[in-house]
């Protein structure tokens, strides 16, 4: 029996992108290892990769695209700031 593989669509392509770059911030686990870890560097990648399929794909993207898209944006950077600050501070101290 072979493993079903999810559709190839953008949001699913997206969703992907997503998943890894939680991962990268230690907001969920490695589903492969079910451990946790913070990598800033490839987190700050992710989001980099995601603006530039943001500004490639302008006037392409359906509006789910576009919503699903830029809340991802918004949630990934703004975890992304917050986790900068707590290592910055943690360095600090």
């Amino acid at each position: 029996m072979r493993d079903a593989v999810p559709e190839a669509t953008f949001l699913n392509f997206l969703s992907g992108l997503g998943a890894q770059g939680l991962m990268q911030l230690g907001a969920m686990p490695n589903p492969l290892t079910g451990e946790r870890g913070v990598n800033l560097a490839y987190a700050r990648y992710t989001v980099e990769l995601l603006n530039v399929l943001k500004a490639k794909t302008t006037g392409q993207r359906t509006t789910d695209e576009e919503q699903y898209l830029s809340g991802m944006l918004a949630d990934l950077e703004g975890r992304l700031v917050r986790a900068t600050a707590a290592e910055a501070a943690a360095g600090a101290s």
